[in-house]
């Protein structure tokens, strides 16, 4: 029997019902009165409240704008230096609008607590410091570097040291301006890394170290404070031989790229290894014997500069 159109209009309406329905939460929209928030730059770039949920942050390019605000918090980041930022090979006819409606955008989703200002010849994110985690990140090194005791020290440098999640600005990776944006912040990650090192073999704890350190070396392989660190942490909890194959490893690295010689603190560190090796047992903390494995990685951040020979810090981040 033909179908009416009646009929057939009636079927098509009840298959559409059957249709299972997809709702998509994971982000919010709008932050609820008294809800305090967050930025985050140290990895992925994201705009939390207190509680953990994230507000979506839907473009590349306002992801942008929101990481040089809050790099920059509580200071005028002018126009001009956001267009070229965004645009690195010039600029559309209309990338002032363009910019002006992502800054409209992002005061949508803040809290009370946290604005964009406009200011002459640009914006400024008005917020507390301490929401957002580099600067958060840079309160804790400095709070480290003030205390005498080794065991709060390591406390405060551990908890700076977890604020990152991932490779800083990962929007920006690849441009001129994300080297320039990341360098000062990545070098004191580093410095902050040797500190805890250092820390942690004066308490008789060296092994906590070896993971981390051998992380980040795997990152910045040219880096000879954290080859020294890792090979005193090491040779600390009696593992002569491992420290001395992060120093070959090293050695021969340096000589095949840049056609270099270990600096003095990585030979000194070398030979010091070598004079105890046949001296009496050193004091070994609990978990001397363990180490969570070795990791590789590639270079992300590593410039080959002065800084990387001596272990020295080259930039310090912004205060905050």
């Amino acid at each position: 029997m033909d179908e009416t159109p009646g009929r057939r209009h009636q079927r098509v309406r009840e298959s559409r019902c059957r249709q299972p329905i997809v709702r998509f939460t994971q982000y919010r929209t709008k932050v609820k009165k008294g809800i305090s928030m967050h930025v985050r730059v140290l990895g992925p770039v994201e705009l939390i409240t207190d509680s953990g949920d994230p507000l979506r942050v839907a473009t590349g390019k306002r992801r942008v704008i929101l990481s040089l605000l809050a790099l920059e918090a509580n200071r005028v980041v002018p126009l001009d230096r956001l267009v070229d930022l965004l645009w690195e090979g010039g600029p559309p006819k209309h990338a002032r609008t363009i910019v002006h409606g992502h800054i409209s955008a992002l005061r949508q989703l803040f809290s009370p607590d946290m604005s964009i200002e406009t200011r002459p010849p640009g914006y400024v994110l008005a917020v507390e410091a301490d929401r957002v985690d580099a600067h958060r990140f840079s309160q804790l090194l400095q709070a480290a570097v003030e205390q005498d005791e080794d065991a709060e020290a390591i406390g405060l440098l551990r908890e700076a040291l977890a604020l990152w999640r991932g490779q800083a600005l990962p929007d920006l990776a690849g441009t001129s301006a994300w080297h320039d944006l990341t360098t000062p912040w990545e070098d004191a990650r580093l410095d902050a890394w040797e500190s805890l090192a250092e820390r942690l073999r004066r308490i008789g704890r060296p092994s906590e170290a070896v993971a981390g350190l051998r992380d980040a070396l795997g990152l910045h392989p040219l880096r000879e404070g954290l080859a020294a660190q890792l090979m005193a942490c090491l040779h600390a909890a009696g593992r002569q031989v491992d420290a001395l194959e992060v120093y070959e490893a090293v050695r021969r690295r340096l000589a095949e790229e840049l056609g270099l010689d270990p600096g003095a603190k990585l030979r000194q560190t070398h030979a010091a290894v070598l004079r105890s090796s046949t001296a009496s047992p050193r004091q070994r903390d609990s978990g001397a014997n363990q180490d969570p494995g070795r990791r590789s990685g590639h270079d992300t951040g590593c410039c080959c500069s002065t800084a990387h020979r001596t272990g020295q810090r080259r930039n310090c981040p912004p205060a905050a």
